[in-house]
């Protein structure tokens, strides 16, 4: 789903939405309401975020994930594995790809074991039944009440563009913000001077634990500032105004649905552009680059001319947010 553009601001179709929002909010909180509470051996951090896609949330989880590891942690993270094929639960592997658990799963794998199933409690039986984690980390589950023993972290990032803070499908909103906010146990807030002063003074109304982050960016191969840039990412105009925000200048762009499996019809479109151009001149991110793989990509032949824009969080005081954390699950 491409994010639409009238949810950037308030219109009459915003007006006709609304009663849709606070229907599927109800249905959507009843539904787990109702579900059998599942309680997690190890504490279970789950990560979200007010809005349905580009909230910053994987860049957090990996974060939270390197800080838990330097404090030797033994953690695991689980994952819906959303555009994943597998379904039954399972612990991702060298040979799995974005086709079989999704994007996101495969960029938490990297630093800790990482299970993928459909059914979240049935990725937290499995990483459960190991018995040797301190933490579960989450990428979702934020408001899945049915989960016990959590801790709830509720991202709110910056340089996100200006939203109309209606529910979906109004707009960004996955439920009221005043509701995500209610059920945080922790508030990082990621470049605060660049958040939009609506959503800071909602904030000051709620008195949470509130940890600041810094957003930091880095190119892989090189620092060209004139790029032919990609991605298929829920909110690609964060990406692009990023670009603008480090002095890149993209020439050229190209922009494809959230999650999308790239097929090799548009590797070979890419390759394509990226012969008109010296190396590493194309830019994408890393859910993006991540996408690429032996089946759309054979050889590699895309992968090596491809540079990739990583994002990264750093969060201040994170032994203050171990801590917290720690407390938390004690209580």
């Amino acid at each position: 789903m491409r994010r639409p553009k009238f949810w950037n601001n308030i219109s009459l179709l915003t007006y006709a939405l609304i009663p849709i929002g606070l229907i599927y909010n109800f249905v959507s909180k009843y539904g787990y309401k109702i579900q059998k509470p599942y309680y997690s051996k190890a504490p279970v951090i789950c990560v979200g975020s007010p809005i349905i896609g580009g909230g910053g949330k994987t860049p957090v989880v990996i974060a939270v994930q390197k800080i838990l590891l330097k404090q030797n942690k033994k953690i695991s993270a689980i994952s819906k594995g959303h555009k994943g094929k597998i379904k039954y639960p399972v612990l991702i592997n060298k040979n799995h790809t974005s086709i079989d658990v999704g994007d996101e799963p495969l960029l938490l794998s990297k630093f800790c074991d990482t299970f993928v199933s459909k059914k979240r409690k049935a990725a937290l039986e499995i990483a459960n039944a190991h018995n040797i984690y301190d933490f579960i980390v989450s990428d979702d589950g934020y408001r899945d009440v049915s989960i016990k023993n959590k801790i709830n972290v509720l991202v709110i990032d910056g340089n996100i563009p200006k939203i109309n803070l209606r529910q979906f499908p109004a707009g960004d909103l996955q439920g009221s913000f005043d509701s995500a906010l209610n059920m945080a146990d922790i508030l990082i807030l990621i470049d605060e001077e660049k958040t939009d002063e609506r959503i800071i003074k909602k904030i000051k109304n709620f008195k949470k634990h509130c940890i600041s982050a810094k957003t930091e960016y880095r190119t892989r191969n090189n620092d060209r500032s004139e790029r032919v840039t990609f991605t298929g990412i829920g909110m690609p105009e964060k990406f692009y105004n990023t670009l603008k925000k480090i002095n890149i200048k993209s020439i050229q762009d190209l922009t494809y649905p959230n999650h999308y499996q790239y097929r090799r019809d548009d590797v070979r479109h890419l390759l394509e552009i990226a012969q008109k151009y010296d190396k590493y001149t194309l830019l994408t991110t890393s859910k993006d680059y991540i996408r690429f793989n032996n089946v759309n990509d054979p050889n590699r032949q895309l992968r090596d001319l491809v540079d990739v824009l990583d994002i990264s969080i750093k969060i201040d005081y994170a032994d203050d947010l171990v801590r917290y954390i720690s407390q938390k699950s004690v209580n």
